[in-house]
């Protein structure tokens, strides 16, 4: 027992490893100023810090903003390096692994803010159990409040993550190299999918959340809020996967399906049972029993590990919605390109 506690203090006052942040960054103006203040509030020693950004030639002072930073600040982090180069997301990072020094890089959104100790308990997970290799955090939309300290996707081992805020050993870049360059959206999902595809390592969900703050700006708008995030989805993000979508992994093409099917199996499931020779209650049972064999499949994925509420509500309200118009939209481009050739 004595010598159980003598390794853990041990392992505790081992210093904490170098760790590289890399943030890819286009015109953020509106929020790199909050993003800079949290790097500068971590929770995490400042000479055990490498700092990447990655500008795509941001237009509205973003890139002069970092520059500024950097003079003010190079003195107090490991080091700190700006990129000015024409990329994508997937191309940005990989940029970011080039240059990356330590056992592990940070990717780290440039319109998110994490708690300050977050950075730490991530690390302190990895260093304590070997076959984790990546965590990354959950987003939320509101200030840190009720809905940050009820958020449900945390310490839960999963498929695949958002980029925002994740951490990723060395180990599975050496073993799977970078992301994949032809892809300007779900290159995250592609990275996830090689890393369980190729290595035994775990993808989990960090600690805490963070706040996104984007989403934060549109959705706290209610239904006005809601619109445009829907509009966003079927018009800009419709139009970024339909030209890479012969280079979408399967998952991702799976789910895309799944949301077009959707609204159909519900305005066509009523039509042809009623249209059958039931009383009224068997017919409405018939229809109920599809709706819900149809929609198992997406609920299942939120409620698992979380309350049968919370996962049903975040379905409903924003998965579900958000499917069918990222869905449709790229149908819609997909179909405007193929006109397009034609005329």
């Amino acid at each position: 027992m004595l010598e159980d506690k003598i390794m853990t203090y041990c392992i505790d006052l081992e210093p904490l490893p170098l760790i590289t942040l890399g943030i890819p960054v286009k015109n953020r103006a509106w929020c790199i100023d909050k993003v800079l203040k949290a790097i500068e509030g971590l929770d995490y020693p400042k000479n055990k810090i490498k700092i990447i950004f990655v500008d795509d030639y941001s237009k509205d002072g973003t890139y002069e903003a970092i520059i500024s930073w950097t003079q003010k600040n190079k003195n107090k982090f490991h080091g700190i390096r700006v990129i000015r180069e024409r990329s994508n997301i997937p191309k940005a990072r990989n940029l970011c692994i080039k240059h990356m020094e330590g056992k592990y890089i940070l990717f780290w959104d440039s319109d998110v803010i994490p708690p300050e100790s977050l950075l730490k308990k991530m690390i302190e997970i990895m260093e304590k159990q070997d076959d984790i290799g990546i965590i990354g955090a959950d987003y939320f939309y509101n200030s840190y409040s009720k809905e940050a300290s009820n958020k449900t996707n945390v310490n839960i081992e999963t498929h695949a993550i958002y980029m925002g805020f994740t951490l990723i050993k060395r180990k599975i870049l050496d073993l799977i190299g970078g992301f994949n360059e032809n892809l300007t959206v779900g290159e995250d999902t592609d990275f996830c999918i090689r890393v369980k595809e190729n290595t035994k390592f775990k993808i989990l969900w960090s600690p805490d959340p963070v706040l996104h703050l984007k989403r934060e700006e549109d959705l706290r708008k209610g239904v006005t809020g809601l619109l445009k995030w829907l509009k966003f989805n079927f018009y800009t993000r419709g139009e970024d996967y339909a030209i890479t979508f012969k280079n979408l992994p399967r998952l991702l093409k799976i789910r895309i399906i799944y949301y077009l099917l959707l609204p159909q199996i519900f305005i066509v499931t009523p039509i042809m049972v009623y249209q059958l020779t039931f009383t009224p209650t068997i017919s409405s049972l018939l229809v109920l029993i599809t709706y819900l064999t149809y929609l198992a499949p997406g609920m299942y994925l939120e409620v698992k590990g979380s309350t049968l509420k919370r996962g049903l509500v975040r379905f409903f309200r924003f998965n579900m919605p958000t499917g069918i118009a990222l869905s449709y939209g790229i149908i819609f481009h997909l179909m405007k390109s193929i006109f397009r050739k034609r005329g």
